[in-house]
C-alpha cells in the first residue's frame, strides 16, 4: 500500500456490492463513505508527498501508476469505489485569478456567467463540438487494469445543465429561454447527446456499476431555472442516462446543489434516480431529505461544506455523529461531505470528518 499516513484508520475492506445494496436502498452492516471528489492537495498531503502527475507525457505506464496511486488513496481512505470522469473538451470562455487556498498551487477558473460563446444560431453552426473520439476516457481505461478486488468503478460526466448554461452563459441562457428558445434546444440537445454517448461508453466497463451526473440546478433558495423549463428541456435528458444505466444493470446518481425541491417528485418518479448528492445546512440540512425522500432514493454525503473548511475538528466529529445517528438507521444513506473534498477544507477536518464515520461503524 502507498505511504498514507494514517492517523487511526482502520484495514481497508472494500465492498463494492455492499455499496450498491446501499445505493439501492437495500441492507448493509455499516456506513459506507461517499465522494464526489477529493482535491489532489488533500490526497498529496494524506500520501506524505507529491503524487504522481496525472499527465501522459511520461508514457501510458507511468499514467496508469499514477491512476493506481490514487486509487490505493482513495483505498486506504475506507472507500468503495474510485471515481472516473469522462473528459469532454467542451470550449467555452472562463476567467481566473489567484487561488488563495492555504496549498494551491495555481489559479481558480470559473465560466463567464454573463455571455458564452454561443449567442446565435450561426454560432452553434461553427462551434467546434466534440465528437466521441475527442472524449477522454483514458483514466477509466487505466483504472480498470489496477482496481483492487472489492472495489468497482463509478463513471461520472458534468451535467446538461452545467455545460450548456457554460455555453450559452447563465444569464444568456435565462433571456433565450423566452427570446431565443430554438438556440436553448439546439444547444442543450447536442450537450445531452454527448453526454451520452460517454455514458453508454461507461456502460461497456465491467467494472463501472454506476453512473454519476454532476449537474448543477439550483442556489440558496430555488432552482437556477423555473422548474417548467428544467422539465422542458434538461430532466428529459436525465431521464435518459437514468434509463440506460438501468437497461445495463448499473445505478443512476445524481449531484447537484442548491434548492431543487421543487423538481424532487421530478428526478424520483420520472427521472428515477437511484441517489441524491450534494445538500448545504443553509438550505436544507441532510436530515430532512432523508426523512423527506429516503424512503424512495438512496441519500449520499451531507456535512456541511462550510463547517468542514472553518470548524473545529471536535464540532466536525459532533455534527458527523448527529447525521449518522439520524440517517443511518433505515440505511440507504452513505456518509461524507456535503458537496466534495476540495483543497480549502483543512486535512485534519476530513481525517475527523471519515475517522468519526469508521468509530460509528465500529471499526476504530
Amino acid at each position: 500500500m502507498d505511504n498514507l499516513i494514517q492517523p487511526q484508520l482502520p484495514e481497508p475492506q472494500p465492498n463494492v456490492e455492499q455499496f450498491r445494496q446501499v445505493l439501492q436502498r437495500g441492507p448493509a452492516d455499516r456506513v459506507p463513505l461517499v465522494e464526489l471528489a477529493i482535491a489532489e492537495e488533500i490526497l498529496a498531503a494524506l500520501h506524505g508527498g507529491p503524487l504522481i502527475p496525472l499527465s501522459h507525457q511520461d508514457g501510458q505506464q507511468r499514467f496508469r501508476e499514477a491512476i493506481r496511486q490514487r486509487i490505493q488513496l482513495w483505498r486506504a481512505l475506507g472507500y468503495d469505489y474510485y471515481r472516473v470522469r469522462a473528459e469532454i473538451p467542451f470550449q467555452m470562455d472562463t476567467l481566473a485569478a489567484r487561488d488563495n487556498a492555504a496549498s494551491a498551487t495555481g489559479e481558480r477558473r470559473w465560466v463567464n456567467e454573463h455571455e458564452g460563446l454561443i449567442k446565435s444560431l450561426a454560432d452553434f453552426a461553427v462551434y467546434p463540438w466534440p465528437a466521441l473520439a475527442d472524449i477522454d476516457f483514458s483514466a477509466a481505461e487505466a483504472a480498470q487494469t489496477v482496481l483492487p478486488d472489492g472495489m468497482g468503478l463509478i463513471g461520472f460526466s458534468g451535467g446538461v445543465l452545467e455545460w450548456s448554461s457554460n455555453l450559452l452563459g447563465l444569464e444568456g441562457m435565462m433571456l433565450m429561454l423566452y427570446d431565443n428558445p430554438d438556440l436553448v434546444r439546439a444547444v442543450v440537445d447536442r450537450v445531452g447527446q454527448t453526454i451520452y454517448d460517454a455514458f453508454r461508453v461507461f456502460c461497456d466497463m465491467e467494472q463501472v456499476f454506476a453512473l454519476w451526473l454532476g449537474d448543477d440546478m439550483g442556489f440558496k433558495t430555488a432552482t437556477l431555472l423555473q422548474p417548467q423549463h428544467l422539465r422542458q428541456y434538461i430532466l428529459p435528458w436525465h431521464k435518459r442516462y437514468a434509463e440506460l444505466a438501468h437497461q445495463t444493470g448499473r445505478l443512476f446518481l445524481l449531484h447537484s446543489c442548491g434548492h431543487i425541491e421543487s423538481v424532487m417528485p421530478d428526478l424520483i418518479e420520472d427521472v428515477s434516480i437511484d441517489a441524491k448528492h450534494s445538500f448545504e445546512d443553509v438550505i436544507v440540512p441532510v436530515e430532512e431529505i432523508k426523512q423527506r425522500w429516503g424512503s424512495r432514493i438512496a441519500v449520499l454525503g451531507g456535512v456541511d461544506m462550510d463547517l468542514l473548511s472553518r470548524g473545529t475538528e471536535d464540532a466536525i466529529r459532533l455534527r458527523t455523529e448527529q447525521i449518522l445517528t439520524a440517517c443511518a438507521p433505515d440505511g440507504g444513506y452513505a456518509c461524507g461531505s456535503g458537496n466534495s473534498i476540495t483543497n480549502y477544507i483543512p486535512t485534519a477536518n476530513y481525517l475527523a470528518m471519515i475517522q468519526t464515520i469508521h468509530r460509528f461503524n465500529g471499526r476504530l
